[in-house]
């Protein structure tokens, strides 16, 4: 018999006794499409885009029933560029997720890479999941509820779902030697869901941000030599905080066909430095405001319309979003996205504030219009 064959059978096999016991589930979404902005650097811009209403990835589920209502999990979740075919998250091969643990009668314990509760509570609950994608995104995902930073090293509880009500807490072990709090992570979520209303709330402190949540290669220091991992002018200036702290709360609330939701975020730099790139010392208070609207016409096509509003210590960020849908399948569906954001006062940098829509390069005025059209394929 042929060797190979003979190799493939014993294979089968194993996977065979393999799923006998647990179960491993591949899925991911393919995410394409084209954006048109009037203003990038000061020149109307046509690129593609990928991940516009939630990013391109693939990954794996998996659990073991262990007994007694206790499993096994773990998940492994790449984010990637289509049209580039590159890996996200800094190049990380999952960088989005990557966790094993055990769910059960008393909650669910997860060790590894994962999102903190301002993703995994508030983001349902807003315009950018729903219908806006990025676009529609509080200034800059200053908030990171639109999951731009997953949080590594980290041990998150969830609690069991009682009365509609559940909680949960993580710790990201900061990893320094000799100083536990340096660049350490902890947060905390509830969760409220009860007929047509939903309410859920977060918090999130962050020691050294430089590093633990914007993957820079080093802490910021008093006068010395800085490399800015943040890119974006809206609050780039303080990413040399000692520590920042984020706090949110959102709500939802099904009326028929209609979606009404609302979010409230704060988000606080403390300490920040003045380095050889950057001249902001002291701290910063951000605050976003987000109302939007949502309606299904039919089982397959629904639109969305939401307002934005972003402050800082000198600046303001105005914005409005549409967005529409159409079904072709329960895994296929085309979008089409138009966002306006209108900046005033003075940036992060100290400079007169410009428009900069999420993951758009900056506009060189206060305003700034971006339309993308898009496809999305879930499998």
């Amino acid at each position: 018999m042929n060797k190979n064959l003979v190799i493939l059978m014993v294979l089968s096999g194993l996977i065979d006794i393999s799923y006998a016991q647990s179960s491993v589930t591949l899925y991911g979404v393919v995410d394409d499409g084209i954006t048109y902005t009037n203003n990038q650097g000061g020149h109307a811009a046509y690129q593609t885009f990928s991940g516009g209403l939630g990013g391109s990835k693939f990954g794996f589920l998996g659990k073991e029933d262990l007994g007694g209502g206790t499993s096994a999990i773990f998940q492994l979740e790449s984010g990637y560029d289509l049209n580039s075919g590159k890996l996200g998250y800094n190049q990380r091969l999952f960088g989005r997720q990557s966790y094993v643990g055990l769910n059960g009668n008393y909650g669910s314990v997860k060790l590894g890479r994962q999102y903190d509760f301002m993703v995994t509570n508030l983001q349902p609950l807003s315009s950018s999941q729903l219908f806006g994608g990025s676009l529609s995104s509080h200034a800059g995902d200053v908030d990171g509820i639109w999951g731009t930073y997953p949080v590594s090293n980290t041990v998150k509880y969830v609690s069991p779902t009682i009365g509609g009500f559940s909680a949960g807490a993580l710790y990201s072990f900061g990893g320094v030697p000799g100083s536990v709090g340096t660049s350490q992570q902890y947060g905390f979520g509830t969760n409220y869901a009860n007929g047509p209303l939903r309410v859920a709330a977060a918090y999130l402190q962050v020691n050294n941000p430089t590093v633990a949540r914007f993957d820079g290669s080093a802490a910021a220091t008093s006068g010395g030599t800085f490399t800015n991992a943040v890119a974006n002018p809206i609050y780039s200036g303080y990413a040399t905080a000692h520590s920042m702290h984020t706090l949110g709360i959102g709500a939802n609330y099904l009326l028929g066909n209609t979606t009404l939701g609302a979010t409230y975020t704060n988000t606080k730099f403390n300490d920040a430095v003045a380095t050889s790139s950057t001249t902001f010392r002291g701290s910063a208070s951000l605050d976003s405001y987000e109302a939007f609207v949502a309606y299904r016409f039919t089982p397959t096509i629904m639109a969305g319309l939401t307002y934005d509003y972003t402050s800082t210590p000198q600046a303001h960020y105005n914005q409005v979003a549409a967005g529409s849908q159409y079904a072709f399948s329960k895994r296929t569906f085309t979008y089409l996205i138009v966002a306006w954001q209108r900046a005033s006062g003075v940036d992060s940098t100290g400079h007169a504030a410009v428009a900069d829509l999420t993951y758009l390069s900056p506009s060189s005025t206060p305003n700034q219009v971006a339309l993308r059209v898009g496809i999305r394929h879930s499998f």
